[in-house]
């Protein structure tokens, strides 16, 4: 898994009550397909509310990274 499916994973897990609510099926299963993803492929598992987490991520870390 690279970095970017990571964190795909992560946004996917803090969703209503965080891991603690997520069944280990559930979490085999998100793990299983951020790991197959790339791409817009990768970002079609994320809602509009999360894909903009992830934008913002990216953003973070490193666009604004690049202009300094």
């Amino acid at each position: 898994m690279n970095l970017e499916q990571a964190v795909v994973f992560a946004i996917l897990m803090e969703n209503t009550g965080g891991i603690q609510d997520k069944s280990p099926d559930y979490i085999l299963e998100k793990v299983e397909s951020c790991e197959r993803a790339t791409g817009e492929l990768l970002e079609s598992l994320l809602d509009s509310n999360n894909l903009s987490k992830l934008y913002s991520w990216r953003k973070s870390w490193f666009i604004d990274k690049e202009e300094k």
